[in-house]
């Protein structure tokens, strides 16, 4: 599969302008009226993403220790990872895939599946942060990690 290819298979359902995001290498699909997935493709890999959590406030100390124990192997998150935009001050949820060894409805598998762990840590991921701060005296996840040094 090339890039072109799915983007044409993108293109019936959200009636995409494929030239541009083909000239572009990349493009922003919004699914479901509220979640914005973006596609960006480089040498043969495709790389999707997607805010689920603009940071507006001081985080909890384990806040990010919970989100690499959250996706630790892909297995919570359906093989979606988080990450951190510094510049946008949020967490992504995102997720690649390789061009040259995925069939068509393999990727269209992949595409809906990060649409729906998007869908669900938007939901969820503030409440985790709010159960993060009251119990951040009862658990720290770093806590035996410091004691090792």
């Amino acid at each position: 599969m090339i890039f072109p290819e799915l983007l044409k298979l993108l293109s019936a359902e959200t009636h995409l302008d494929i030239n541009e995001a083909i000239h572009s290498g990349g493009c922003t699909i919004r699914f479901d009226n509220n979640i914005d997935i973006t596609f960006e493709y480089h040498d043969v890999h495709v790389y999707l993403f997607s805010p689920v959590m603009r940071i507006t406030q001081v985080l909890p100390d384990d806040f990010f220790a919970s989100l690499l124990q959250i996706h630790l192997f892909g297995v919570a998150t359906s093989r979606c990872w988080f990450g951190y935009d510094a510049g946008g001050q949020r967490v992504l949820l995102f997720c690649l895939f390789d061009l040259d060894s995925i069939e068509p409805d393999k990727a269209m598998e992949r595409i809906e599946t990060l649409v729906e762990q998007v869908q669900y840590w938007q939901e969820n991921l503030p409440k985790i942060g709010q159960l993060s701060s009251i119990n951040q005296g009862a658990f720290s996840a770093t806590q035996h990690f410091q004691s090792r040094r």
